[in-house]
């Protein structure tokens, strides 16, 4: 696991527009760019961001990927409330 590639992914797709479609378009091929795992690659394709939380990840970068997709703010607080780390 590497939590400064999760970072890194996170900080990118939460501050560049071209960053953002590439991954609407194609996510594998965006999370390719980066030294991840298959699981890391599936806990952000999948916007699993308690699990990102768990595993060290900044929240104010879960935070910001979670609301830069469009998702509601309150069911990111109800996910990252269900299992305090």
């Amino acid at each position: 696991m590497s939590r400064n590639s999760l970072e890194k992914v996170l900080y990118d797709l939460s501050t560049s527009g071209a960053n953002k479609k590439l991954f609407a378009s194609d996510p594998d091929k965006f999370l390719g760019r980066y030294q991840l795992d298959a699981e890391e690659k599936v806990l952000v394709r999948d916007y699993r961001v308690r699990e990102l939380a768990d595993r060290g990840v900044n929240t104010m970068l879960t935070w910001g990927f979670w609301l830069q997709a469009g998702k509601p703010n309150s069911d990111y607080m109800k996910i990252m409330k269900r299992e305090e780390a």
